[in-house]
């Protein structure tokens, strides 16, 4: 037996985590999972994650598709900058119009039919009383792990928005991995900018094109009876924005935005 567990450990080479970026749990649907170019049989465990096994190490291309619900979602992975311990690669998987999303949740709905289908909406909450987390000490350029002070909620899988008082350092991230009783992350990719104590972590939410020229993302009830957000709409994740507008909700009304206006207006 210890020498079967040895054996499987030598040839794991990637675990592949689809996260539903509305619940930050394994998606309702069991996604297909390619790995392009590479002929191989992922093995599913009952938390949703894929194992590949005798990869060689190498860039490889993954594609996760569950339709109607989900977008695609693809993603390129180095394994050599994977932890030889757990090598896992988390993968968001947006929701599309057509997702079952819970009563109660703040459902913005954007339609712009020039926006190719590789765009993603974000919405950000940009209200500094309506707070996730605050960073518990100051956070450098490109660091990946941080400790959280006043933490109300943070779900891994999830992105949130740093509304760091100066707005030119402002942006995304998305935490892969929570410890300490959530006190504690690891983000996806490093903060591109240097944050300081005290700074508001807010939520996000995330959304896909459903093919016909709309898209749409849920906020989880916040606690409040109205709070403000900005409304992003991406060329592609977190690249090239296309249109942008605030706006103040009402939580568990949805907000159909219709056509945005150019940012270049």
């Amino acid at each position: 037996m210890e020498r079967l567990r040895s054996e499987v450990k030598v040839k794991l080479a990637l675990v592949v985590k689809p996260v539903d970026v509305v619940t930050g749990l394994a998606p309702a649907a069991i996604p297909r999972l390619v790995v392009e170019g590479v002929p191989c049989r992922p093995v599913r465990k009952p938390d949703g994650t894929f194992l590949l096994l005798g990869l060689p190490p190498g860039i490889y291309s993954i594609a996760l598709s569950a339709p109607p619900h989900y977008a695609d979602s693809r993603v390129v992975v180095d394994t050599a900058n994977l932890s030889p311990l757990e090598p896992v690669e988390l993968v968001p998987m947006l929701p599309t119009s057509s997702y079952p999303f819970a009563s109660g949740t703040t459902l913005i709905c954007v339609r712009e039919k020039n926006a190719p289908d590789s765009a993603i909406i974000r919405a950000a909450v940009t209200d500094g009383n309506l707070v996730c987390a605050k960073l518990l000490q100051d956070a450098g350029q490109g660091e990946a792990e941080l400790a959280f002070g006043a933490v109300h909620r943070l779900v891994s899988g999830r992105c949130y928005y740093v509304l760091d008082p100066d707005p030119a350092k402002r942006e995304f991230i998305r935490i892969a991995a929570l410890h300490e009783a959530n006190r504690r992350a690891k983000l996806q990719t490093p903060f591109r900018f240097p944050h300081r104590k005290g700074t508001v972590v807010t939520d996000v939410a995330e959304g896909a094109a459903d093919g016909r020229g709309e898209w749409a993302a849920a906020f989880p009830p916040q606690g409040v009876k109205r709070f403000v957000c900005a409304v992003h709409l991406y060329m592609s994740d977190d690249e090239s924005l296309i249109l942008d507008q605030e706006v103040q909700v009402e939580e568990g009304q949805p907000v159909r935005l219709g056509l945005l206006p150019s940012t270049d207006d």
